[in-house]
């Protein structure tokens, strides 16, 4: 019979250590110290310089390695005093934790202590956090988004085709751009933040502060308020019943006692008014009747709601009485469109410029006068 060869095993061999995480571990705080090495020789050596030291140190382990232990130095830089906190972590998985989804752990690693952190746990946080990218990505997916991407990356939003039996939406849209120049895309942001704005003063029974953006809220003293096609509707709804005045006596009194209704409810808003902020909101819910409701005003009520205007809707207002400027509409954007003797377009001014806007043009009034 052949002898039997005794076999020696490679522990037995090499004299190691029997614990391969324990060699592991070794390995990792060892990458470690030549990945803080190579970042703080690149970050304060010239490149020519730093290229020479590592030509000096026998570098002969490529660009891809070397980028790659850069890469762990870079976005580990808080653990730089202790990289011991990081042993338990294999290289391959510290390049996992530098990838951009899964970068917001490196953060948490932070709150555990020294001896803390185990490879167990790492891998538990990157499935948390796979599975809290994949519930995000559903839930995108299942929302209607209006966002797309140029092929450069550029991001911009694109509203589907407007379908409408009486198409409304085109003949007013087109009725700004022909009488007021304005561009469709200019329309399309007013009327959606005004429309925001409704909604959320809607929300709020009581409004927390006052806005210095707002909108124009009075009626012969108040320019019209810029309407957003919902508020639009509003306007097109009241006028129609009021012209259905020639139909019975009785469909005619209750037109008229609707409309009363609404006036004095907004006179009464108007009169409680504490702030610009309020007197806007109530506007917005009553624009069709807000002429009316002015008049139902005393001059002590009108005064009083006049001192809370902001100075450039004073200053706006005194430009119009003395003629100065013909109209002008404030945009929930903060920017104004005034209208002016002589010009088919408004000009556009930003609230912030309105006051040495007004008195250019009073000095621009009396040198042409």
């Amino acid at each position: 019979m052949p002898g039997t060869i005794t076999s020696i095993s490679y522990l037995q061999k090499h004299q190691l250590d029997p614990n391969p995480t324990a060699h592991i571990e070794t390995s990792s705080l060892e990458y470690l110290h030549a990945a803080f090495l190579l970042y703080e020789y690149k970050t304060t050596y010239s490149k020519k310089e730093y290229r020479t030291l590592l030509d000096t140190y026998g570098w002969d382990k490529g660009s891809s390695e070397e980028k790659r232990a850069l890469k762990i130095a870079e976005n580990f830089q808080q653990f730089l005093t202790c990289p011991q906190h990081l042993a338990a972590i294999p290289v391959t998985i510290l390049l996992r934790l530098c990838s951009p989804q899964y970068k917001p752990i490196i953060s948490q690693l932070q709150d555990y202590p020294i001896g803390g952190l185990t490879c167990k746990l790492i891998l538990e946080l990157i499935e948390e956090r796979k599975a809290l990218l994949k519930a995000q990505k559903q839930e995108q997916q299942k929302q209607i988004s209006i966002w797309r991407r140029t092929p450069k990356g550029d991001r911009y939003c694109q509203f589907p085709p407007q379908w409408e039996e009486d198409h409304q939406t085109g003949v007013l849209t087109q009725e700004l751009i022909d009488g007021y120049g304005l561009l469709p895309q200019q329309i399309l942001r007013a009327a959606i933040a005004d429309y925001h704005a409704k909604i959320k003063s809607q929300e709020k029974e009581q409004p927390q502060e006052e806005t210095a953006e707002s909108e124009v809220v009075e009626s012969s003293m108040l320019p019209q308020l810029e309407t957003s096609p919902t508020e639009s509707e509003k306007a097109i709804e009241v006028n129609s019943r009021l012209k259905q005045k020639e139909q019975t006596s009785t469909d005619n009194a209750t037109e008229q006692q609707s409309v009363g209704e609404e006036v004095l409810m907004l006179a009464e808003k108007l009169k409680s008014a504490t702030s610009y902020y309020q007197i806007r909101s109530a506007i917005y819910r009553h624009l069709a009747v807000k002429d009316e409701a002015w008049k139902q005003l005393s001059p002590e009520e009108q005064l009083k709601i006049k001192r809370l205007f902001p100075q450039e809707v004073l200053a706006l207002q005194t430009a119009r009485e003395t003629g100065l400027i013909i109209d002008y509409y404030e945009l929930e954007t903060g920017w104004l469109q005034v209208f002016i003797a002589g010009e088919d377009k408004p000009v556009s001014i930003s609230k912030s410029n309105v006051i040495s806007w007004v008195q250019e043009q009073e000095i621009l009034n009396c040198v042409t006068t």
